[in-house]
């Protein structure tokens, strides 16, 4: 070895051995066990880069820790594997926090300086703007008339694009393709109404660039003139939405747009920052719905017995009537009727949840939290519940949580029930989705009319499951590297459809905090 490699060897060797030590004396004994993980500060950033949401299951895998602590350059994160711990943080809302994450979100789609000192006053309280807002419109996003509505609205579209699809024969296309364009129909069209200022392809072109690549706009500094494209596109879909709010857009959406709307002006901001918040909006009703609708859909046809299972369920709610002046038979189908009368197809539904959920579940720390009367979080730093751990826990879920189960949520007396803590995709406690029965029925409804009307099959003769190695880190589900080639095949393409929606008053009882409602 010569003497100038044996020195940057020696001086690499140095580096590593402070980092180590520098690690040692910065973690605090009270603290979750600090994980070091290749070379210190840096490496838990490139395991996360690389295997994304795996990177968690195999640290809880090769140290079985309850909690663990990665330390990064200048921040900790602290990673919960116990299910046991969820409680206990989850009644530390205040201090264990996403209303800090969600206020940040205000620089992220360009919103003013006043409007982001608005959003980040008072996160511990229930009276602050961040904290506030998801719980006023949960009762517009809660069973009842505005819900029913957005249901109705999406369903319409449903109907109107399979309809057009039959007419059409047995077509190819790609089923996330085909799948991302009529759930972004769907559901702008039900959220923003009769102005959705989506409908116009540039703006719904420039949302998709943006949402593809935002994170690079909030990581990187003066990211707009290094990422021109990025910017421009954000500030294209923001010039749209201002101009829909602007010309009361908002006064004909649905009740989640109103209620937004409302919410914001009562803590004073103005029209174009109203507009740059409902950009927000967008990533909450489209970022998580539409892979879960291809997961959904890829789990029922991928496997014979499941869309045996499921089109056997959905059938039976078919009702046959003749119309008397044209002497033809309609086929009718209440869709309110799938929750309670469809317990395979439900549980297939969660199931994909349970399988697919890669949400990372982050909160910020916003003072020190004696976590369980003895683990020391500080404050500051970032906290996390991956989904995809607790999803796999084999306490919670069995020594088969690793597999495809689509009858595991189906009720079996004297069958111990999930633990549903473990249930992450909605999120839990304080923090719950206020769209999950939206989503839910809007995503169920969707797969119930294509399972009674078309067989997809796919091309190449045989279902491959898609990689998604290059997903993006903050997608909630999966995105495939690559389309699924399909052919869709409509059933029985004379038949005449009356689809309809009659409305519910039940939440979907799949979050334990509903669950645990309808039981009381």
């Amino acid at each position: 070895m010569t003497p100038l490699l044996s020195v940057a060897v020696g001086g690499l060797a140095a580096t590593y051995l402070f980092f180590r030590f520098l690690l040692y004396l910065t973690q605090d004994a009270k603290e979750p066990p600090a994980i070091v993980t290749g070379i210190p500060f840096l490496g838990p950033l490139v395991g996360m880069a690389r295997q994304k949401s795996g990177y968690y299951n195999q640290l809880r895998d090769a140290y079985k820790l309850p909690i663990y602590t990665l330390r990064l350059p200048f921040s900790r994160m602290y990673i919960v594997n116990a299910t046991e711990l969820v409680p206990a943080l989850q009644k530390q809302w205040r201090t264990v926090s996403f209303a800090a994450i969600a206020a940040d979100a205000g620089n992220l789609v360009g919103m003013s300086k006043e409007a982001v000192e608005i959003m980040h006053k008072d996160l511990m309280s229930e009276h602050g703007f961040s904290v506030s807002w998801p719980k006023y419109i949960t009762p517009v996003m809660s069973p009842g008339k505005d819900l029913d509505e957005l249901s109705r609205k999406a369903i319409e579209i449903f109907v109107e694009g399979l309809g057009k699809l039959s007419s059409r024969g047995t077509v190819k296309t790609g089923l996330w393709e085909w799948t991302n364009r009529i759930m972004d129909k769907s559901t702008t069209e039900a959220v923003w109404g009769p102005k959705n200022p989506y409908r116009d392809p540039a703006v719904a072109e420039a949302w998709k660039i943006f949402e593809s690549g935002f994170l690079t706009l909030s990581v990187f500094p003066l990211a707009r003139y290094f990422y021109p494209r990025l910017y421009r596109a954000r500030e294209f879909a923001a010039a749209a939405m201002t101009d829909y709010i602007r010309k009361g857009g908002h006064e004909t959406a649905s009740g989640l747009v109103r209620k937004r709307y409302e919410h914001h002006r009562q803590f004073g901001l103005n029209h174009e920052d109203i507009a740059r918040g409902e950009l927000g909006n967008t990533f909450a009703v489209l970022g998580s719905t539409t892979p879960c609708a291809l997961w959904v859909l890829y789990h029922i046809f991928s496997d014979s017995r499941v869309l045996a299972d499921v089109r056997g369920e959905v059938s039976a709610l078919v009702r046959e009537t003749t119309d008397e002046d044209k002497g033809t038979v309609i086929s009718s189908i209440d869709l309110a009727n799938i929750r309670a009368s469809c317990p395979i197809f439900f549980s297939t539904f969660q199931e994909t949840l349970r399988y697919r959920t890669v949400t990372p579940g982050a909160r910020v720390l916003l003072s020190d939290v004696l976590l369980d009367g003895r683990i020391l979080l500080k404050k500051g730093n970032m906290l996390m519940v991956p989904a995809s751990v607790q999803h796999t826990n084999v306490s919670a879920w069995g020594e088969d949580a690793g597999k495809f189960d689509h009858v595991r949520f189906v009720p079996n007396p004297g069958q111990k029930k999930p633990n549903r803590v473990a249930f992450r995709a909605f999120g839990g406690g304080h923090v719950l989705c206020p769209g999950r029965h939206f989503a839910s029925t809007e995503i169920m409804a969707l797969a119930a009319l294509l399972v009674l009307q078309f067989d997809v099959v796919p091309t190449v003769g045989k279902w491959a499951e898609p990689t998604w190695k290059n997903s993006p880190i903050q997608a909630g589900f999966p995105i495939p590297d690559e389309d699924i080639s399909v052919e869709f095949r409509p059933r029985e393409p004379a038949r005449t459809w009356q689809v309809l929606f009659s409305g519910v008053d039940e939440t979907m009882g799949i979050v334990s905090e509903d669950i645990t409602a309808v039981e009381d």
